[in-house]
């Protein structure tokens, strides 16, 4: 309904400004020596309009063009987000249906594309499922934050991987 309406109103405006123009006996004069301009006064209100039309273009043109650098980079952190949790959950389906190195796999790669604490998680039980111990201490490193579940999963992980030791000094 909207566009409706604006075009409606431009086609009001273009018949006024052709109502005005038929009455209009004015013209304006231009001066710069040694030259001298005269036209009328609706050409030089549509030349006006049109420059000015111009000027805008131009420095949105600019503006855009100036943006751009940071437009592809925020463009290629999305991207690369992207890419990140999908690997994420493509590594949390292997390790839920018992592909663990598959999912060791994936869930490195999407921690080297973003710093993911889950998919840290993810592959230090996968690396703890493999029987990789040194993997898992590397992996269990990277989870940095202490938020609920993951610290409780963190742990868990731990507590797993000090098993064999305690089982194999008794």
């Amino acid at each position: 309904m909207r566009p409706v309406l604006w075009f409606l109103l431009l086609f009001i405006l273009a018949v006024a400004i052709t109502l005005l123009a038929r009455f209009d006996a004015g013209y304006v004069v231009v001066v710069l020596p040694p030259w001298r301009l005269e036209i009328s006064f609706m050409l030089a209100a549509i030349a006006l309009l049109l420059l000015f039309g111009g000027v805008y273009a131009g420095a949105r043109l600019v503006r855009l063009a100036l943006r751009l650098p940071a437009d592809v980079r925020a463009w290629h952190r999305r991207r690369r987000s992207d890419k990140a949790k999908d690997e994420l959950s493509r590594a949390m389906a292997a390790y839920l249906s018992g592909q663990t190195a598959h999912a060791l796999t994936l869930a490195d790669s999407a921690l080297n594309r973003e710093h993911l604490p889950l998919a840290a998680l993810i592959a230090a039980h996968a690396a703890l499922a493999e029987g990789k111990n040194q993997v898992v201490e590397y992996y269990l490193k990277a989870i940095k934050t202490e938020v609920g579940e993951l610290a409780a999963a963190r742990q868990s992980a731990e507590k797993k991987l000090l098993e064999p030791a305690r089982t194999s000094a008794l």
